[in-house]
């Protein structure tokens, strides 16, 4: 499970993930397995120990039950090929099969790698089982490297917001003369597309389109941001809220009136931008990865570059089409309540049965 502090979607969707398993009739053991940004950075050190400590513990997990799955989270790249490769040659599975859930990975980064990562990718795919993966784009970078796709399973993350909306919600979409409520919640970094954001607001002023933006996160990119609505003189519109609580967060999605996420990150499933898709906010994002496969333009969002007036067109674009918003509302609404806990557990207890049947064969 990931750290109670640290940031990024796991640890919004992982816990009641769980949760729904166990309501489900699972016996579920979970402890900390660290994956993930923190509020403060770990030292290089303390992160080994901190390593070494949950490979050992897991060991004695492993032992104490003897579990018919081991699941992890993590990602693919250099710091998490290197810990779980340590964790799973110090935790000794035994007759457990390792299933891997990856919260996006840059296994194309992987194709010429050194002698001692191939070493250790190797291993990796001897000693796990299964990898549940979110996007084509991943599916593919990873058969490039030699895995075997039949090890793969596509899986999404659940969305807790269910909760918070009433049976029958429907959004009220203002009309394009009204001032509209702009919304970017992520990591403040730079692939994210913070800083692009706000430039295509500066477009947005010059082009006489009403609308405030709320940044949502913390991160490296904020000091920049910050200076560049400084420089803009955008400070009346634009405001950074910082790091906020999950529901604090949520009323951020519930009181705006369009989504914009113009990320190029080596993004799995981001909760962001489908925490929007599921309060039926409207959406402007890239065409990458999970935007592409989940979901299409216009029945889900508009598609941007990461050009400000490019992404400035397509908010204006929404904003200037009211039908539009609201069939695009609808549609997100609708796959907002496929992304539940329970309906993502039991797309994940359906895997769980091909792999240990796997094992029985």
């Amino acid at each position: 499970m990931p750290a109670p502090d640290s940031l990024g979607g796991p640890i919004s969707s992982e816990p009641p993930f769980v949760e729904a398993l166990r309501e489900k009739g699972l016996n579920v053991v979970t402890d900390v397995y660290v994956y993930g940004d923190k509020l403060t950075p770990t030292p290089f050190l303390q992160r080994i120990k901190r390593v070494l400590r949950t490979a050992f513990r897991f060991r004695k997990l492993v032992r104490d039950h003897q579990p018919d799955i081991i699941f992890l989270n993590s990602a693919f790249d250099k710091k998490t090929i290197l810990r779980d490769s340590a964790s799973l040659f110090l935790m000794r599975p035994g007759r457990s099969k390792v299933i891997v859930k990856l919260h996006g990975s840059m296994a194309e980064d992987f194709e010429k790698a050194s002698f001692l990562f191939r070493g250790l990718i190797g291993y990796l795919r001897e000693k796990i089982d299964a990898f549940g993966y979110h996007t084509r784009e991943e599916l593919d970078a990873f058969a490039r490297i030699g895995f075997d796709r039949k090890k793969f399973y596509p899986v999404r993350n659940a969305i807790t917001i269910h909760v918070e909306i009433p049976p029958g919600y429907e959004r009220t979409q203002k009309e394009p003369d009204e001032i509209f409520d702009l919304l970017f919640a992520a990591r403040f970094v730079p692939t994210k597309g913070l800083v692009p954001t706000i430039l295509a607001c500066e477009e947005l002023r010059k082009r006489g389109v009403r609308f405030r933006l709320t940044c949502v996160g913390d991160g490296e990119t904020f000091q920049e941001a910050k200076d560049t609505v400084g420089r803009l003189a955008l400070g009346r519109v634009v405001t950074f809220t910082g790091h906020l609580p999950e529901v604090d967060v949520t009323k951020e999605f519930l009181k705006a009136d369009i989504f914009v996420f113009p990320t190029t990150h080596p993004e799995g499933f981001p909760n962001a931008l489908f925490k929007a898709v599921a309060t039926g906010l409207p959406v402007v994002t890239t065409n990458i990865r999970a935007a592409a496969d989940y979901l299409s333009e216009p029945k889900n969002c508009m598609y941007c570059t990461t050009e400000p007036e490019n992404i400035a067109d397509r908010i204006q674009e929404l904003i200037a089409n009211k039908s539009l918003r609201e069939n695009m509302s609808d549609a997100n609404l609708a796959y907002g309540r496929t992304l539940t806990p329970a309906e993502i557990a039991d797309e994940f207890i359906a895997i769980f049965d091909k792999v240990l049947d796997e094992r029985s064969d």
